[in-house]
């Protein structure tokens, strides 16, 4: 009779199985990581981009103040913010999948 050995003890054991389910969560935290630079440079690459390819993009103002500035200001910061919630959340909830895998017996 074999006894089942639990996803805990598999880590612990540095077994192959647990290997695969460290494996497995090192690859979800990459894979986290590099959507979220992605992300991160699309937000910052986009306004050169942009005034680069629209030059009229620079002689509008709004408010006074030119667009590109106003770009630069306040929607870049909170699109930064709220990358870094989304991030966060979504490593919680990994770390939360995997201490539940940790878990079951």
């Amino acid at each position: 009779m074999s006894t089942r050995k639990s996803a805990r003890d598999e880590l612990a054991a540095g077994s192959e199985v647990g290997n695969v389910y460290l494996r497995q969560l090192v690859r979800a935290q990459l894979h986290l990581s590099l959507t979220t630079l992605l992300a991160f440079g699309g937000l910052i690459g986009a306004l050169p981009v942009a005034l680069y390819v629209l030059p009229g993009l620079q002689r509008v103002l709004v408010l006074g103040v030119p667009l590109p500035i106003v770009v630069v200001g306040a929607p870049v910061f909170v699109g930064l913010i709220a990358l870094a919630w989304l991030y966060q959340r979504r490593a919680d909830a990994l770390d939360l999948a995997f201490r539940a895998l940790l878990d079951d017996e």
